[in-house]
């Protein structure tokens, strides 16, 4: 039985044990992103055009009215031609009634009054809601929240078109949570607001065209202890809150219309984190040189961002490549005690793998990526497949570009 318990216990710890050995020494540092499309330096000057397709829907919403106005003063035209008709035949019954009753008034019996008529239903004027046009936008609004980056702002290259559509499809939904006292009333309002834009050269046209936010957005209002409070605020501050939400939710499709132009056109400047491993300990080994060969990855990493190739990185990439390099080459996966095995020699490729990314080595960056993804060691696997993605958006950028 002691056997087992000391068993269970050993093979608790060493596992523990082992993770206590890896240091994941987090690094960050700046870089150039490339963008998805290239547009040359002669046209990455460029002027921001507005377009207001909102004030063609708001023509819409004004015209509509207009016609319900004319149906309803049409259809109380009619009604009233239905309601006289009837009213003069009615008067024209009393008419023959009061003369009969005049003429027997010696008499005792008398006639009945004619009943009342069923008059028709009036339209509903009520019905016709006068519609929440679209505000003005200001063309500085979009000139000050674009802004792409490695480009400049002017007069005779390209041409960026924004066009600003009506904010639509709105829509206040309750969620009741809760219960007793503590019972709340959480209103959020749905609404619809895409913006279309257009990027186009003068040799080369239309190189970017795209309509975004076509989905539903939400905007979280106010909860309420009560139904009836939210009643009084709609009534009092429906106007003021279409304002607000208009406002607010252009505010938000600029700024997606800015990160979306300058994620594919732009040169923008990211910051890149990641994980650089060493060992703590292993067996009173010396990894001395894997703090070495760390230091001057970090010192090379901080040159990345010095120029959008990494060109003058490129001598502190290789020689940090270098003592790397020379680590691997003890590298013995099949011996689980040796200096360099199978779990050491997974995360030093995944060290490798980003060096030789940033040295634009891609193919070779990637063999050692799916390596230490293969290795069947767990913290390379997830090292590497989340490396992958990053490592995959880059490269396409890079030779989209070059």
């Amino acid at each position: 039985m002691n056997k087992i318990v000391l068993f269970l216990f050993i093979s608790f710890i060493i596992p523990f044990s082992w993770g206590q050995n890896i240091n994941d020494n987090r690094v960050s540092f700046t870089f150039t992103q490339f963008p998805m499309v290239n547009i040359e330096q002669p046209f990455q000057t460029y002027e921001i055009r507005v377009e207001h397709a909102y004030e063609q829907s708001n023509q819409d919403s004004l015209t509509l009215l207009q016609a319900k106005k004319v149906n309803y003063e049409q259809a109380f035209l009619e009604y009233k031609r239905r309601r006289d008709a009837i009213e003069i035949m009615y008067l024209r019954q009393l008419a023959a009634w009061q003369k009969k009753e005049n003429a027997n008034a010696d008499q005792q019996s008398a006639s009945p009054q004619p009943k009342a008529p069923i008059y028709p239903t009036p339209p509903d004027y009520s019905r016709i809601i006068e519609p929440m046009l679209n505000s003005p936008f200001s063309d500085a609004s979009a000139h000050q929240a674009i802004n792409i980056e490695g480009f400049t702002k002017g007069l005779g290259g390209s041409i960026l078109t924004v066009d600003i559509q009506a904010i639509r499809n709105i829509r206040v939904l309750m969620k009741k949570s809760g219960s007793g006292t503590n019972t709340k009333y959480k209103y959020t309002c749905e609404y619809q607001l895409p913006i279309s834009i257009r990027f186009e050269t003068p040799i080369n046209g239309v190189v970017l065209q795209e309509t975004i936010l076509q989905n539903t957005q939400t905007y979280k209002m106010k909860s309420y202890s009560s139904q009836y409070e939210f009643d009084i605020y709609w009534l009092e501050n429906k106007a003021s809150f279409y304002r607000e939400l208009e406002t607010i939710a252009r505010k938000k499709a600029l700024k997606n219309v800015n990160a979306l132009i300058n994620d594919q056109l732009g040169f923008v400047v990211k910051t890149r984190s990641t994980e650089i491993y060493t060992v703590k300990r292993f067996k009173g080994y010396d990894y001395s040189d894997f703090n070495q060969a760390h230091s001057a990855t970090v010192a090379a990493f901080q040159k990345v961002g010095s120029d959008k190739d990494h060109l003058l990185a490129k001598e502190a990439l290789e020689e940090a490549l270098k003592q790397w390099n020379t680590i691997l080459y003890e590298s013995t996966p099949s011996d689980k005690k040796a200096r360099v095995n199978k779990k050491i020699t997974a995360v030093v490729r995944c060290n490798i793998a980003e060096i030789l990314f940033w040295l634009n080595r891609f193919q070779e960056s990637r063999t050692e990526t799916n390596l230490a993804e293969n290795s069947g060691v767990m913290k390379a696997k997830n090292h590497a497949r989340s490396a992958k993605n990053f490592y995959n958006d880059q490269e396409k950028r890079w030779f989209a570009f070059h």
